[in-house]
């Protein structure tokens, strides 16, 4: 006896053949799938439970394979600003306490879970916070509490070291000078207990703040800047390198243009290859994109107005056989964690970008986000596809409403119409997480408010460095105007450089 079945669903699978069986069926046995076929054919076994599905598409989990852990707390109270970066890096190493990658997590996990990602990855702050291990294990908790798959990731943050970080004890804030060999031991922490962890629901990645330590990290940097690597590029890829290797775990980091044709000149260690994957990727040149391609480094992206300035050349990479998939890069106000409007935005951009409208068809966008997003963190013989044998991860999405009828061409429809609200139904594991568009294992409510506090506590905590709360009105202005600084400069100066 099957312990669910799923019956009388348009079953979207993305298996080889990606197979849509109009009136299908899925069984699921403990943590896997143990049956995917019509409905006929599953009405001769039986199930503990069974789920009529009808006018449902029920599909695989969303896969998001880079998203910020924090930023979650911080979407509605930092916006419209050019001091986004060094403000949240500032706030993220010095004005949050170990309670904060909890709470956020939890915030992070139920968004998640409501827009249907079943797996996603928790890069821990702006630049990875990695200090101590207590902000990846807190992020972990959170996560299994709320029952979504997560990816944490954490590293070495930017040059120079030492680095300086704040701890709260006791509710007073506690400075420390940290070492680069600090971090690493931490990190090493990080992967040995969480990798693999909470039945396998919880892997540890290896993700420094860039492939290369020693030109902008946020920022395509000139060919003429990128002449040759630092003895702390060489150092950090060894060290990434050795840790990765005696752990088993893979690699996760950014990237954007002169870092992959700098990090190639020492072949041996660079970070690149099956085992990475590397977000963002703007303002590469052909010559990176075909290292790309020849290394098979897997590529995450997050469409976004600014790829129509630096463009990842995400049709180039594609048509030379690499892996892409589609991100979100964290729950922010434009956006959140929608992998619908990800997939919406990736179009629209992308086709722009090329100046032609027939790139990226919705059947493309929706493997970027599925199967080939599972491909990218090394993951696609366990999730991202409804075949026997995978771990049961899916999504049952509402089909009756006005914007997802007719359902002629379905991957069309939702593609072009879907929405988080859609989403009834999430099993993560076997385990149902998501039913009737509420949480199952957590108050949903407590965890709402208890991040909206955390919230509150870290801006007072830093609104020197920003006025997080106290934002003019603009009423009936067509531009915002700033009459005063908005970064406290002299705390960034008292703090040694270190954003």
């Amino acid at each position: 006896m099957w312990d669910i079945m799923l019956v009388n669903a348009v079953v979207i699978t993305m298996d080889e053949e990606r197979r849509i069986i109009p009136d299908g069926a899925v069984g699921v046995e403990k943590n896997r799938i143990v049956f995917v076929g019509t409905s006929e054919e599953a009405r001769k076994y039986k199930a503990g439970e069974v789920i009529d599905c009808k006018n449902h598409a029920v599909m695989p989990g969303f896969v998001d394979a880079h998203g910020h852990g924090g930023h979650s707390v911080f979407k509605s109270i930092v916006e419209d600003t050019s001091y986004w970066m060094p403000v949240m890096t500032h706030a993220y190493k010095n004005y949050i306490t170990d309670e904060f990658w909890y709470r956020e997590g939890r915030l992070s996990a139920l968004e998640r879970l409501h827009a249907g990602v079943t797996t996603g990855v928790c890069v821990l702050g702006s630049q990875p916070r990695c200090d101590s291990p207590v902000p990846a294990m807190n992020n972990a908790r959170a996560y299994a509490e709320v029952g979504v798959k997560d990816i944490v990731c954490t590293g070495p943050c930017h040059v120079p070291w030492p680095h300086r970080f704040s701890r709260y004890e006791d509710g007073k804030r506690v400075k420390k000078e940290v070492s680069y060999e600090e971090v690493l031991e931490s990190l090493e922490t990080v992967i040995s207990e969480l990798d693999h962890a909470n039945e396998d629901r919880t892997r540890a990645y290896a993700a420094p703040f860039g492939v290369i330590t020693s030109v902008d990290p946020s920022a395509p940097t000139p060919a003429d800047r990128c002449v040759r690597l630092t003895e702390q590029d060489i150092r950090q890829a060894k060290d990434i390198r050795r840790i990765a290797e005696k752990y088993n775990t893979r690699i996760h980091t950014d990237a954007f243009g002169g870092m992959i044709r700098l990090a190639y000149q020492d072949k041996e260690h660079a970070l690149l290859g099956p085992d990475v994957h590397l977000q963002h990727c703007t303002g590469l040149s052909f010559d990176e994109t075909l290292i790309l391609a020849d290394t098979d480094t897997h590529v995450s992206v997050a469409p976004g107005m600014r790829q129509m300035t630096y463009r990842t050349p995400v049709i180039e990479l594609l048509e030379l056989g690499a892996v892409v998939a589609i991100t979100t890069d964290g729950s922010m106000l434009s956006s959140g964690f929608n992998m619908f409007d990800a997939m919406k935005r990736a179009k629209m951009i992308f086709r722009r970008a090329m100046n032609d409208d027939y790139y990226l068809p919705s059947e493309k966008v929706l493997e970027m986000t599925t199967i080939d997003a599972a491909k990218c963190i090394g993951m696609e013989k366990e999730i991202g596809s409804l075949e026997i044998g995978k771990r049961a991860d899916l999504i049952a999405v509402d089909l009756m409403n006005p914007r997802l009828m007719p359902r002629i061409h379905i991957v069309d429809t939702l593609v072009g119409n879907g929405h988080p609200s859609d989403i009834d139904l999430v099993m993560v594991d076997g385990r149902i997480v998501l039913r009737d568009k509420k949480a199952v294992c957590v108050d949903e409510e407590e965890v709402l408010l208890a991040a909206e506090t955390e919230a509150l506590e870290t801006a007072e905590r830093a609104k020197h460095l920003h006025p997080f709360i106290e934002k003019k009105p603009q009423w009936g202005k067509t531009k915002i105007y700033f009459d005063e600084v908005r970064f406290d400069m002299e705390e960034n100066r008292r703090d040694g450089g270190h954003y």
